[in-house]
């Protein structure tokens, strides 16, 4: 979310700028800012998604480059150019109980509006038999069925392993009746221009040729991030969602990550992958909630301005989700 390709998939190039903050000649954070237009106070809203970028690879963290980016971002696009600003962060209070204290000592007010959303983190630190030994039992029952049912593994990051993902997810969205959770249609294109060594990777499961399910990640840094995943009808039976899952571990222990991101949770609203995501997690990570937004801006109106945003978003992909179950109902 914090690279150049997913702001050129996802909104218009002109309207985005990096921010750069530096110790000495020593780049210590960035950002990508999204400028978005707000026409009722004739501004535009600075908007970070899940950055700013601060903790190097290898490094220890040193939560004074946070609260410096933090600040010089507010100075820069509020207090400077007289804008909104709105940080999404993807930081937890798991990683430092201080985090929330930062944004607030720095002049930020945390979203009350906005819901703050939940996830869980998988350690892989450890190795893939203590990795595999911690699954949720019935969780690594169906791993050894789907082991056992033949099922062959295509890998790729390119336009023909997505082909070979896509009607598998449209039908998997179709069979629940639900709205597409995420564009995958920028994701895809952002494919394109990502370097190789950041481009997103698929895995598909097929069972005698036939697509059977299939997942889209990235791991770029420490975190490896579940994007999308599909089950095509067939794959219901031969648990093959289970043995991708497990691929897509065994590719992030390759490439030295710490830790995998299931990229959102709902028990509520949507328990059956909740119960999937859990019993991957099993005894080798947690369930996270994300500080969520956290906004600076210079008067009322641009506080109420905002708040309507939200409001406007979230009724917006309620009556999205109410076609969509209509939509699945009527077909």
């Amino acid at each position: 979310m914090q690279t150049s390709a997913f702001s050129e998939a996802t909104s218009n190039q002109a309207n985005s700028e990096q921010f750069i903050v530096y110790k000495g000649s020593e780049i210590v954070a960035v950002a990508l800012i999204r400028l978005i237009p707000l026409p009722i106070l004739g501004t535009r809203l600075a908007y970070v998604l899940w950055g700013p970028l601060w903790q190097r690879y290898q490094r220890e963290n040193d939560v004074d480059v946070l609260r410096s980016a933090v600040r010089l971002l507010r100075q820069e696009y509020v207090v400077h150019r007289g804008m909104s600003l709105r940080i999404n962060s993807n930081l937890t209070t798991e990683g430092c109980p201080e985090y929330p204290s930062i944004f607030l000592q720095e002049g930020y007010r945390q979203g009350k509006l906005s819901k703050k959303t939940r996830s869980i983190l998988i350690n892989l630190e450890p190795p893939l038999s203590e990795l595999r030994a911690g699954l949720d039992r019935k969780w690594r029952n169906h791993l050894n069925r789907a082991e056992k049912n033949g099922l062959s593994l295509q890998e790729g990051n390119d336009d023909a392993i997505f082909d070979l993902f896509l009607p598998m997810y449209r039908q998997m969205l179709d069979r629940k009746g639900i709205a597409e959770p995420g564009n995958i249609r920028a994701f895809r294109a952002m494919q394109y221009t990502l370097p190789p060594r950041h481009k997103m990777k698929a895995i598909v499961a097929l069972d005698q040729g036939q697509a059977s399910a299939g997942a889209i990640c990235s791991a770029i840094g420490r975190t490896g991030i579940y994007l999308f995943g599909a089950t095509a009808n067939v794959g219901m039976q031969n648990k093959a969602a289970y043995l991708v899952q497990w691929k897509v571990i065994e590719w992030l222990k390759e490439l030295n990550c710490s830790e995998y991101d299931l990229h959102g949770i709902n028990p509520e609203l949507n328990p059956g992958v909740y119960s999937f995501k859990k019993g991957l997690c099993g005894k080798n990570g947690k369930e996270v909630e994300f500080l969520g937004n956290f906004d600076a801006y210079q008067g009322i109106t641009a506080k109420v301005v905002l708040n309507v945003a939200d409001v406007v978003k979230e009724q917006r992909n309620r009556l999205k989700n109410m076609y969509s179950k209509y939509r699945g109902f009527t077909g």
